[in-house]
This record gives structure tokens, sequence and C-alpha cells, in this order.
């Protein structure tokens, strides 16, 4: 199973910088960080080569261009923010790809604002579990969830799992929910890793942003730099310790649930897609809501300052081994039934209902 660090923000490229007032800009200092993405972004991110095959060098070369006129009349470093991340929509992808503000009077970290997983009995027949988050930080407690809980799960033969608005995380997280899913063989399939000199030095600083107090990350990401400084640059590599394709056989530890719901939306990204994919493989599962965010072909953020110093690139350095097959950045994942879009909190209760109804009306 592919290691997915870190997507713990629905739409990473929306993330407003967390300095509220506007600082004024050297002259040709934007110019500067705009015409240092694009040959970084051609060298190291693992989907750029991608996407500007995909749309041709002239549309690449002219959204470069028009972005230099603009950097050129930015006024402060939030216009010269808002020039760069629409340079990288425009010539790049939306998703999996950010630019922030550093702000040097905040550690560097990555925060998840959303809350710890929760549980419900909604019924003698129905269990509900509500995971907002799939970051490294929430993996002991869903783990912990769902041992608390593990008689009601098994006395009732329906679990609804609610990831609305998971931006993702890690994919160890998940693996206790995986295991309530399992009911016949499943595929699991890798990614691999664009080898570059950079791209070792941005996993060995990648914990030093996303999860300092993690000694999960620091060894994950020692052993990725060290198979990325052995491999010949330029080239995809196996990531450390994984299988391309790895065969799942069910296991009986735990009770099972003999349905299960998953309700997702337009939030669920990167890792929480993951999820998606592996669940829905299981003959007990289906999904209701919305399609998902579709922000995974191309994972696991790394981070790179660009020259001025004030802003942090985040880009992928993996590529899915699901492609060109199986793409989920165009669309998302579909879910089986298909819900309205909740426009509020009601709406959203209400969504639970019509899940734990649909389940409930099973016949076997």
């Amino acid at each position: 199973m592919p290691f997915r660090l870190v997507c713990v923000l629905p739409v990473l490229t929306l993330v407003v910088a967390a300095t509220a007032h506007a600082q004024s800009l050297n002259s040709g200092e934007c110019i500067s960080d705009l015409d240092a993405l694009a040959p970084y972004m051609l060298a190291n991110d693992a989907g750029s080569a991608d996407y500007v095959a995909q749309r041709g060098r002239a549309s690449f070369d002219a959204a470069l261009a028009t972005a230099r006129t603009t950097a050129a009349a930015a006024p402060n470093d939030q216009a010269c923010l808002k020039v760069l991340r629409n340079y990288l929509r425009s010539a790049f992808r939306r998703s999996h790809l950010s630019l922030r503000q550093i702000d040097p009077t905040v550690p560097n970290a990555v925060r998840a604002s959303a809350g710890a997983p929760s549980f419900r009995l909604l019924s003698r027949q129905t269990a509900l579990i509500i995971i907002p988050t799939f970051a490294d930080q929430a993996g002991a407690a869903i783990e912990a969830l769902i041992k608390e809980h593990a008689k009601d799960i098994a006395q009732r033969p329906n679990l609804l799992v609610d990831v609305r608005a998971n931006g993702g995380g890690s994919d160890w997280t998940y693996k206790p929910l995986l295991a309530l899913a399992e009911a016949n063989i499943r595929r699991d399939v890798g990614a691999q890793i664009w080898a570059t000199p950079a791209n070792a030095a941005a996993s060995r600083a990648a914990c030093d942003v996303f999860a300092p107090l993690s000694q999960q990350c620091r060894d994950r990401m020692r052993q990725e730099a060290e198979a990325i400084d052995r491999a010949p640059a330029g080239t995809f590599i196996a990531q450390p310790g994984e299988r391309p394709l790895e065969i799942v056989e069910p296991r009986d530890v735990v009770p099972h649930p003999r349905r299960i719901g998953v309700l997702v939306d337009k939030g669920c990204a990167s890792t929480c897609e993951e999820f998606l994919i592996a669940m829905r493989q299981s003959f007990k599962v289906k999904l209701f809501g919305q399609s998902s965010t579709g922000s995974l072909d191309y994972s696991n953020l790394r981070p790179w300052t660009l020259p001025s110093g004030k802003r942090r690139l985040m880009y992928a350095t993996t590529r899915s081994l699901r492609l060109p097959e199986f793409a989920v950045d165009l669309a998302g994942i579909p879910p089986d039934q298909v819900l309205p879009t909740p426009r509020g909190a009601e709406d959203r209760e209400r969504e639970l209902a019509q899940v734990q109804r649909v389940l409930e009306s099973a016949r076997q």
C-alpha cells in the first residue's frame, strides 16, 4: 500500500497564506520566483511532463509569457502569490500542487483543522463512524475508536462510514477500516517516485514541514531519500518496501458488518480517494453521495522554497501505477448512488438518513 504524505486540506491550491497584511515587493523578485518555477517543476514534479505533453508546449510557453507580464506589475507579496498560483493552475494542474507564503512567525508544520473520529449508533441495525481526516495524527484515534466499539459494530449488520470533507493524510491510518470490509481478494496498486537530487533533498526536508513530531515520518523519508540517491536521476523508481501490485487475501480477524455504506463528497481527496478505491473492491461496500475531488494520480507532496525565501511550493513526487488506464484526477471517483449536494447541516444529516435507509432496505 503506498505511503501518501500529505494532503490534509481539501484543496491545497486554494489555501490562503496566514499573513494578514500585504508586504512590499522588491523589483524583479516576483519574476525571479516565477522564472524558477517552470524549470523546477519540469525537472522534479512527477506529473508536469505528462501535463505539458497533453496540452502542448505552445500552451505552456504562452502561460509563462502571460504570467511574466502580470508578475512584473505585482505591487506586493500577496499579488505576486496570486500570479504564481494562477500560473501553476494554467500551466500544470489544479490538484496536489500548491504555493503559500512563508510566515516566519509560525512553526513549519501543516496543521489539520479537521476534528477527531467519532462513533454513533443510528439504530439496532446500523452504526456510524465519522472520519474527518486521515492525517498522520488521526491514525491512533481511528484504531482506538474501532476497538472501543467493536461489539456495537459486530452486533449490527450495517456500518455507515462518513468521509465527507476528508482531505486525506497517510494511507496507513485507514487500515482498521479496511479490516471491517474484508470479503474477497483486493488489488492494491502502488506508485513510483520520480528520482532527482532535488527530490531527495525535499524528502529529507518534508517532515520538518509536515510532521515535525512524527518519528514514523522521519524514518520513512530517510528511506525514501536514500533510495532516490541510489537511483539514476530522471527515472521512476519503486517506493521503498512496497510492491507495484499487491494481492491482498481476505482475513477473518474481526467481527464484520454484512454491509458497509461509505458517504463521500467532493471534499474527499488524496488518501481519502485511495481509501475509496480500496473499500469499493469489497463486495459488501457501496459508495453514496457525490464524486470525490480528483486529486490522486500525482501525489506525495514535498516542499521547495522559492529563491525569494518568501514562498514555498508543494509539488508531487510520485505517479500512480494505475495510469493511464484508471485516471482519478479527471473526474474524481463517482459514487454508486448519487445524492443531491447538501446545502447545510440539516441536509448533511438528511444524507446520513438516506444512506441508512438504503442499507436497512437490503433483503439479505
